[in-house]
């Protein structure tokens, strides 16, 4: 059984995977005035800009709920690190 924490951590993986996908695709995507114009798999430039940014905000939540979720992993590291104590 997938305990909360695998859950939103495979939740994160495949977000953060498809915001990459969605990137790399529009960063190579054509220039020019008939760009827009172009289908790829089925979505146009401004559809893949909308998943992209869509995506973008859905993974900040998970990663927000993430942080929140280990909070004490989160504080134990950042007082060990930065306070300058170590085991």
């Amino acid at each position: 059984m997938l305990t909360t924490r695998a859950v939103i951590f495979y939740v994160m993986v495949i977000l953060s995977i498809l915001v990459m996908f969605t990137g790399v695709l529009l960063y190579l995507w054509p220039k020019g005035p008939q760009s827009g114009r172009i289908e790829i798999l089925g979505f146009r430039k401004d559809d893949w800009r909308d998943i992209h940014m869509n995506l973008s905000i859905i993974l900040t939540v998970v990663l927000i709920i993430h942080i929140l979720e280990n909070r004490k992993c989160v504080a134990y590291y950042v007082k060990t690190t930065i306070g300058g104590t170590s085991k």
